[in-house]
């Protein structure tokens, strides 16, 4: 009888502590994907691949930025962009989100249809 209660208050013990450990997950993660943020971090994942943004290359308060349908991006890599100033183009890279900048990879003409 001592067993099956030393079991029961193990197990009860057990479930009280489980919650709590994945309740220290950062609140900021997306709902899409709650196993994958404790192996990558924060401000990364929001787009660890590359992603094709296309428009035009134009200077913004002293800095060059890509002008698109959706917005105004921030380039951080300011020597490519200024060979393409006031042409459009496809720039492949990844955001970040908290700063909205754009992490060049590349820069190329804009195909035209």
């Amino acid at each position: 009888m001592k067993k099956s209660l030393g079991l029961i208050a193990i197990f009860a013990l057990a479930a009280a502590l489980v919650p709590s450990a994945f309740a220290q997950e950062p609140s900021s993660q997306e709902p899409s994907s709650p196993g994958m943020s404790q192996s990558q971090p924060d401000q990364d994942t929001t787009q660890a691949q590359p992603t094709a943004y296309t428009g035009t290359v134009m200077k913004s308060g002293g800095k060059f930025v890509l002008k698109t349908d959706a917005g105004t991006l921030q380039l951080d890599d300011q020597a490519k962009a200024k060979k393409y100033s006031g042409k459009q183009v496809t720039v492949t890279g990844t955001m970040d989100k908290s700063t909205g900048t754009l992490h060049v990879a590349n820069i190329e003409p804009a195909m035209q249809h």
